[in-house]
């Protein structure tokens, strides 16, 4: 599964507000984090209206939602049978 950075950076091009804050996470090039909470975090010190937060919280929750969600392990080729 993608990274949460990763899944937006894919975003960009979109018409509407994740669109315009995964362009904003992508050409920030002092933003290294991958993970949203670190990404949220310094997006709020940076000061950004409130509006690319909502955005990102509303990006977080599609990512969440996405069709890629991590696979279970598989089961053991071979069984204990005593």
């Amino acid at each position: 599964m993608p990274t949460f950075r990763e899944w937006l950076g894919s975003q960009r091009g979109r018409e509407d507000a994740i669109g315009e804050v995964a362009d904003t996470v992508s050409t920030d090039e002092t933003l290294t984090a991958d993970d949203y909470a670190t990404i949220r975090r310094h997006l709020s010190d940076g000061n950004v209206d409130g509006s690319a937060i909502d955005a990102l919280d509303d990006a977080h929750a599609e990512y969440e939602r996405s069709d890629d969600p991590p696979k279970p392990p598989p089961e053991p080729l071979s069984m204990d049978w005593s």
